[in-house]
């Protein structure tokens, strides 16, 4: 009798580890498909295709291949701020294998009042210095570093009030400009910022227009940054874990009133940051 409880038990755990198994959330599930400019395409992919990633092409728009142990799992493409097309092709060699419908979104305007018409239109002496830290921006954004199996879940990087949400059209002193591609959180001056995920400090610096700016490396193609810092508490190349005090919130920069003003990009591309944010 005992035997037979015995064997009906470990039937009865080993029924449970494979069904935990088959319900763990796949690594390339996160983050969930969100097509509308500004967002990511989390595409399913079939994985019985040879030469899947030598033959994959998405018409003009940068992607990456998200691997579980090895094996193709998903595509994972921004969408621009900027894109105007209604759905997006993906292609196996010249075999059209999917067409995603783009979700419109309709971004709000913005208008704010710049006093410091310095940061309105910059004397010629700092043209030089926007141009090398825009260039530096640049750079910062665009690394790719691949890592295996890196978590892509964030938290949220300080607690305060949503200021100006991702994607807004904004006008300063009345004229149009580029748009909001970050979440600006406002909070008290000196209040503590933190790292959303662990990574890489890659670029520090005090800027003309972001201020006190720290950019993060998170791995495979994923970027944060942080700017109008009053106070930077990492440095370049400082390897960082998340929840670590990377900084505090400031005033720094062009702005107008303490805040910080939090940008994420994937394969140099900035999209939503709540996209990002696990719950």
């Amino acid at each position: 009798m005992r035997i037979k409880y015995l064997y009906l038990l470990i039937i009865l755990i080993t029924s449970c580890t494979s069904l935990s198994k088959s319900k763990s959330p796949s690594y390339c599930s996160f983050p969930e498909n969100s097509p509308y400019p500004g967002g990511l395409i989390n595409y399913s992919l079939n994985t019985e295709r040879k030469y899947l990633e030598k033959n994959l092409r998405v018409k003009d728009l940068e992607f990456s291949i998200c691997k579980e142990q090895g094996s193709p799992k998903s595509l994972l493409i921004p969408i621009p701020l900027t894109f105007e097309e209604d759905r997006v092709s993906i292609f196996f060699s010249d075999q059209l294998i999917s067409s995603i419908d783009i979700e419109s979104r309709d971004y709000r305007e913005s208008r704010i009042t710049i006093s410091n018409q310095d940061f309105v239109s910059p004397p010629n002496a700092m043209l030089e210095r926007i141009k090398e830290e825009y260039s530096q921006s640049i750079s910062a954004k665009n690394v790719f570093n691949l890592k295996k199996n890196t978590s892509k879940e964030m938290i949220i990087p300080l607690e305060g009030i949503m200021s100006s949400e991702y994607g807004v059209k904004r006008f300063i002193n009345g004229k149009p400009r580029n748009r909001h591609s970050g979440l600006d959180i406002a909070a008290a001056e000196g209040s503590p910022i933190f790292a959303p995920l662990s990574g890489k400090v890659i670029l520090a610096g005090n800027f003309f227009y972001k201020g006190n700016v720290i950019f993060i490396d998170h791995g495979n193609g994923l970027v944060s940054s942080y700017s109008h810092l009053s106070k930077k508490l990492v440095d370049v190349n400082q390897i960082i874990t998340t929840g670590d005090n990377i900084g505090f919130v400031g005033s720094t920069g062009r702005v107008t009133g303490p805040h910080l003003h939090w940008e994420v990009y994937f394969l140099g591309i900035p999209i939503n940051p709540v996209i990002f944010i696990k719950n």
